[in-house]
C-alpha cells in the first residue's frame, strides 16, 4: 500500500455550500421573505474524499489474507489522526469484514440503520470466514444497476396497464378496467415580471390544466407532477383531458381480453 494513501484519499478541496438548500430557493424566490441571514442557503463545508484509490488498492488484494492487507493499511493510516480515521469507516463500504456462512448464503452480521436486520452482504468484496481470504462478491450490483433495475421493472409495470395507439391516444386499466385516453399537450411556460417591494423581478409561470387520470390540475412547472405524468403517459409534457371506457369489443380488437 502506497504510503501516501491518505492524502491521496483526503487531501482535496473540502466540498458544501451548494445550491439546492431549502434558504437558497427561498432567496430566490420573488415571493419569499425580505430578508435572510448571510449564511442561509448554504449547505455545512464537508469532506471531499477521493475513494478511487482505497477501492482499487481493496481488489488488487483478492486472495490474499484479510488480516495481512489490515495490516499494510494500519502501517499507513494513523487511526488516532483525525482526518486519517475517516478512511477506516469507509473500509466498510467496499469490503465485509464480519460475515458468516448460513448454508449457501453469506449473511453481514453488521447491522446499520438502513438493514435493521442480519442480510446478505451488499459490498464489492467480502472476508471468507472460512479462510481468512478477500474473496470477490458475485452477487454484488452497483447502486446505478439497482435503480436501473427498478426502472425497468417499473417501466415493465406500466407497460402492462397502457397501450399506444398514436402520438395523442393510449389505452390505460384503470381500477381494474380499459379506458381510452386522449392526451394533449400542456401549456408552456413563460416569463412575466411581477413587482416585489418596488422591484421589478422575473417569474416563470404556466397555465393548469385538469388531467382527468390524475384527477388534479397540473402544469409544466409542477415538478413532482411531471415524474407522475412520465410514468403514466411516456411523457412529462402532456395531460389526460378526457377518457372514455372501452367496449368488449374493442378490448378484444386490441388483444385485451
Amino acid at each position: 500500500m502506497r504510503e501516501d494513501m491518505y492524502k491521496v484519499i483526503v487531501e482535496r478541496p473540502r466540498g458544501g455550500k451548494g445550491d439546492g438548500a431549502h434558504a437558497t430557493r427561498r432567496r430566490n424566490d420573488p415571493d419569499g421573505p425580505q430578508q435572510l441571514g448571510m449564511r442561509a442557503g448554504y449547505g455545512p463545508v464537508r469532506l471531499n474524499e477521493n475513494l478511487s484509490p482505497l477501492r482499487r488498492f481493496l481488489w488488487a488484494q483478492v486472495g490474499r489474507p484479510w488480516n495481512k492487507v489490515y495490516g499494510e493499511i494500519a502501517s499507513g493510516i494513523d487511526g488516532r489522526n483525525t482526518v486519517q480515521q475517516h478512511i477506516y469507516q469507509h473500509l466498510d463500504d467496499f469490503i465485509a469484514t464480519r460475515v458468516e456462512v448460513r448454508g449457501s448464503r453469506i449473511i453481514d452480521l453488521r447491522q446499520r440503520w438502513f438493514y435493521p436486520t442480519y442480510s446478505e452482504i451488499r459490498q464489492e468484496l467480502y472476508v471468507d470466514p472460512r479462510s481468512g481470504l478477500i474473496r470477490r462478491n458475485k452477487a454484488f450490483r452497483s447502486w446505478n444497476e439497482i435503480a436501473a433495475a427498478r426502472r425497468a421493472a417499473a417501466k415493465k409495470e406500466i407497460e402492462a396497464r397502457r397501450r399506444v395507439i398514436d402520438e395523442h391516444t393510449q389505452l390505460h386499466l384503470l381500477r381494474g378496467e380499459w379506458f381510452e385516453v386522449q392526451l394533449v399537450p400542456l401549456p408552456d411556460v413563460r416569463v412575466i415580471e411581477v413587482n416585489v417591494n418596488g422591484r421589478w423581478m422575473r417569474k416563470r409561470v404556466a397555465d393548469a390544466r385538469f388531467d382527468i387520470v390524475l384527477k388534479r390540475a397540473t402544469s409544466r412547472i409542477q415538478h413532482h407532477d411531471a415524474e407522475e405524468r412520465e410514468a403514466l403517459y411516456g411523457s412529462a409534457t402532456v395531460y389526460a383531458a378526457a377518457k372514455r371506457q372501452l367496449s368488449r369489443r374493442e378490448k378484444k380488437a386490441h388483444g385485451l381480453l
